[in-house]
């Protein structure tokens, strides 16, 4: 019956911790057809089958095919789509490759026996000379709510085209290239490997996976284009050495693939009780999920601020949440019941950082920073102190429609006045803004787009996460457009400050600022500046954290962020061709 079964070249790779035996293998097979219709039959059910290759390689196969239903979720009465599913197990050269389709999850059965082949590994197996790498999708290693988190590439061939700039700061997880002639996609999540092909009998998927596995087992060294990016780093040498202390759960696949598919999410009760959740109740879990928690000393653990309770618990190879209150939320999937804390474990939602930036645990497995704290030099030199900021008691002073100018003691007033040198000062704060203020200089032949945030000198990650997130938003105007410039000029910037005597142009010089404009935009020494004032930072708290960061020693959660903050800030400005720079405190 097997030579019925038409296969696409898309599997997982294990290796097992010990030999399959039947037992194990027959274990596997019941956890994928647990979801199996009801009475039904299977309509191929094979375990063990050993057999062999036209080469004379041997290989042994367990084949599973069967019915199933699915709950119709767009019709109030009971339906059920019948599907059929399958999975296939073939051992060979030491390895497992599974094959599957709309089986239960065999997440748990599997790494109770074997380990997931790292993405590492599967990129290994090829030479980045040979390849072309026409899709990419990157983590960066930080998990603050005001930083790019992730980004995707798409071209040609990305070699040579993207800045591989603060790349070791991101972590590839999805690929999509061209190797001698055929497509494939890699993904890290889900160890899995495909290739397009048409579809292929059981001795010819075998064949297939056997060529992988004898990439893999023999990598290539010509790695200088993925060698620029985090590498992985086995989670035991990370947990000896550093402690977890703040964790994000990528909601948004979540959100994907259980959500916006109207699959009904239930709730049980401590007294026993299905209830199922409303809408009002989906969005508090998500807007729960969506907060970065710091997490508490071991051995607990535990979640701080969460309200509902939970602690991280180091299993063999992978971090788990372990909730009560995600047990306890449960939804059907593949025909069979799912708690969100299994899912969030099966689908490695749990992104966690660590006393030591320089390691993240993302997708199930931990990278290190391929840039690491030799950054930091870099990153210090960004400081620039304001000595005037000590005297700041808020961000703008009170604003009425009588005053022509912001108080002096506002960290406007005082940005203002340390650009007294610069040729244009308009303050662009309020409405379709693109900084506070815009300020250009044709000594430097310099455009500054500044964004200001008062507060008092903290530790405190929240006042960054908010001024660097709206300074990253901007950046993309920060082209200056001549064309899109001068209609906010004409439109916004000649008139009065929300409605007052204040002139949002502060300064000028004489002559037609068109004309001033487009001399300095087509000069080749043209530079653009991307400014954050934050009069909470103080330079000599930052240097000395920092500085414990470079010597190894551990530091506390919001220090950790403080770091990805202004290190995704300044990278986010350097790739873009921008110099960084923050206004602080002594």
């Amino acid at each position: 019956m097997s030579q019925d079964l038409l296969l696409t070249q898309n599997a997982q790779f294990y290796r097992p911790t010990a030999p399959f035996t039947k037992a194990m293998l027959t274990v596997i097979l019941e956890a994928a057809s647990s979801n199996m219709t009801i009475g039904s039959v299977f309509i191929a059910d094979i375990l063990d089958q050993d057999d062999a290759l036209p080469d004379g390689s041997e290989f042994s196969y367990s084949l599973r095919v069967f019915k199933t239903d699915r709950d119709v979720h767009f019709w109030q009465q009971p339906l059920k789509d019948t599907i059929y599913a399958f999975i296939l197990i073939i051992a060979i050269d030491g390895c497992i490759a599974i094959f599957k389709k709309s089986c239960a999850s065999i997440t748990e059965s599997m790494d109770k026996h074997a380990t997931l082949i790292r993405s590492s590994e599967l990129t290994s197996a090829f030479s980045d000379v040979d390849a072309q790498y026409q899709k990419m999708a990157t983590r960066n290693m930080t998990v603050s709510d005001r930083a790019m988190r992730g980004r995707a590439f798409e071209a040609s061939d990305l070699k040579g085209l993207m800045s591989v700039h603060a790349a070791g700061r991101s972590i590839p997880y999805f690929f999509k290239l061209k190797l001698k002639g055929r497509t494939k996609t890699i993904s890290a999540q889900s160890g899995r490997v495909v290739e397009a092909s048409e579809r292929k009998s059981i001795h010819h998927a075998v064949e297939w996976a056997k060529a992988q596995l004898h990439d893999i087992h023999h990598p290539s060294a010509e790695k200088d284009f993925l060698n620029n990016f985090a590498k992985f780093i086995e989670l035991d040498l990370v947990w000896k050495s550093s402690a977890p202390n703040a964790i994000l759960l990528e909601y948004s696949f979540f959100v994907e693939n259980v959500i916006d598919q109207g699959i009904p999410i239930f709730y049980t009760t401590k007294h026993g009780r299905v209830i199922e959740m409303t809408s009002k109740q989906i969005r508090s879990l998500i807007a729960e999920m969506e907060q970065v928690y710091e997490i508490g000393p071991g051995p607990e653990f535990e979640l701080l601020g969460s309200f509902r309770a939970a602690t991280l618990k180091k299993n063999l190879h992978s971090i788990a949440v372990n909730s009560r209150a995600l047990r306890n939320i449960h939804f059907e999937q593949n025909g069979k019941r799912v708690t969100l804390q299994a899912y969030i474990k099966k689908q490695s939602l749990a992104t966690i950082t660590f006393t030591d930036p320089r390691y993240m645990y993302f997708m199930g497995q931990c990278f290190e920073d391929g840039a690491g704290i030799n950054e930091i030099p870099s990153m210090l030199r960004t400081l620039k102190v304001l000595p005037t900021l000590v005297a700041a008691t808020s961000e703008k002073g009170v604003i009425t429609k009588k005053i022509t100018k912001f108080d002096s003691t506002s960290v406007f007033d005082i940005v203002e006045i340390a650009h007294g040198a610069d040729d244009y000062v308009f303050c662009d704060d309020l409405g379709n803004e693109w900084a506070d203020h815009i300020t250009f200089n044709q000594t430097d032949f310099s455009v500054s787009f500044i964004h200001s945030k008062h507060g008092k000198p903290s530790k405190s990650a929240s006042n960054l996460h908010d001024v660097v997130g709206q300074a990253i938003k901007n950046i993309g105007n920060m082209d200056v457009d001549p064309k899109l410039f001068l209609k906010k000029y004409k439109e916004k910037l000649q008139k009065k400050y929300s409605g007052g005597l204040l002139n949002r142009t502060r300064k000028s010089i004489p002559g037609k600022f068109e004309d001033y404009l487009s001399k300095i935009r087509q000069d080749y020494r043209f530079n653009r500046r991307c400014i954050i004032c934050c009069s909470f930072i103080s330079k000599k708290i930052i240097e000395k954290e920092f500085k414990k960061i470079q010597k190894g020693k551990s530091v506390a959660g919001n220090i950790t962020q403080l770091y990805w903050i202004l290190s995704s800030f300044v990278h986010a400005a350097k790739e873009a061709g921008i110099h960084p720079i923050v206004y602080c405190q002594e």
